[in-house]
């Protein structure tokens, strides 16, 4: 905690490791350059893979070593990422009043976890002390979310059913009955994210870009800039707090639970103190999201003097703008925000545990004026 005695003093926040070394990668670009309409149209197409060794990633110690967050960064293992970049700039108008210029590119990533320390291993990551969703298995990209098969409410008693491993599709009752078999109603064993979850992932965005639009008009100018990405899926686990019946706050949408008169509701029965039944303590499906969204970064119109007004002010150059970032956002995603993460730690960490939504802030939108004087 970095106190002794109230007093402050010197505390470690990571265990060494005299084994660790570099990571290593080997490096495969193929690409294509491109000019047309005597270079109004350029832009370059390439394939690249990376195949990275000897990767630096927390992994889970006993509590009884003493060190901290029980984690030591270690190499355990290897990944590959693949995929397509394309880039593009067109000169699409050039008249003496108005000029449009648009740019863009558009990048796929396949990544996939090839190997880890031992055979079969399976390594996850806490999300800031909570919940661990994200895990690491050969085979599977990295930090996929590993979650129980939630298949809805039961309309006839309102409890959550979760599709466990083995075919029985067991229910929960908070207020004594606990996990039982729906087929039939006898005591069945607790579902567990180790034994009975599935893997939803990449976590990681398999596609992304951006496009800018730059437009003059005399001595207007206008610059827009479109930012997407999409095929990864997010936890919600803002959603399983705001949904967790222990004496907090709920969101809104916790009115449409089970009833005996809303048997099809969203959401199971309302129970006090179930932490359960809506994935606060259990990762569950229902939480899981696809992460695709388009936002406008960026939009910013400028106004320059005319050349005889700054011969009079005896200046070179002066532009008034004014700018919005992050200005509109298109998203299915019910959380705060497809692009944060409540993982931002500068650690190993964050390379394979992507995708967490806990609690986390969304990203500001900024007004700004300005004037440019040369």
């Amino acid at each position: 905690s970095g106190l002794y005695a109230a007093n402050a003093t010197l505390a470690y926040t990571n265990a060494g490791n005299p084994a660790l070394q570099w990571e290593t990668s080997k490096k495969t670009d193929i690409g294509l350059a491109f000019g047309f309409l005597q270079d109004r149209l350029t832009g370059e197409v390439a394939y690249y893979r990376n195949l990275a060794d000897g990767l630096i990633l927390d992994v889970p110690q006993a509590p009884s070593r003493g060190v901290p967050n029980n984690t030591i960064s270690a190499n355990i293992g290897s990944m590959v990422n693949s995929g397509v970049e394309f880039s593009f700039r067109f000169n699409a108008i050039q008249k003496k009043a108005f000029n449009w210029t648009v740019s863009g590119n558009v990048t796929t990533l396949k990544n996939r976890v090839l190997s880890l320390a031992t055979e079969g291993q399976r390594t996850g990551t806490a999300t800031s002390g909570l919940e661990t969703v994200n895990f690491l298995e050969a085979g599977h990209s990295i930090g996929e979310i590993l979650a129980v098969r939630s298949l809805g409410v039961n309309p006839t008693n309102g409890r959550r059913m979760i599709q466990k491993a083995n075919g029985v599709v067991a229910q929960y009752d908070h207020l004594g009955t606990g996990w039982t078999d729906v087929a039939t109603n006898l005591t069945t064993t607790a579902p567990t994210q180790g034994t009975d979850g599935v893997y939803y992932g990449p976590v990681l965005p398999t596609w992304s870009g951006g496009f800018d639009n730059n437009f003059r008009y005399k001595n207007f100018d206008l610059g827009v800039f479109i930012q997407f990405s999409g095929g990864n899926y997010i936890y919600n686990g803002t959603n399983a707090g705001l949904h967790d019946q222990r004496f907090w706050n709920n969101k809104t949408d916790i009115l449409d639970h089970w009833t005996t008169e809303n048997t099809n509701a969203k959401y199971p029965r309302v129970v006090y103190g179930d932490n359960v039944s809506n994935g606060s303590a259990l990762i569950m499906s229902s939480n899981v999201e696809k992460g695709d969204f388009a936002r406008l970064r960026n939009v910013q119109l400028g106004y320059s003097l005319s050349q005889s007004l700054l011969n009079t002010l005896k200046i070179a150059s002066l532009r008034v703008y004014v700018q919005v970032q992050n200005a509109a956002l298109v998203t299915k995603y019910s959380g705060i925000d497809p692009e944060v993460s409540s993982n931002n730690t500068a650690n190993a960490s964050i390379n394979s545990a992507a995708g967490v939504d806990r609690n986390s802030v969304g990203q500001a939108r900024t007004y700004t004026a300005g004037l440019n004087i040369g």
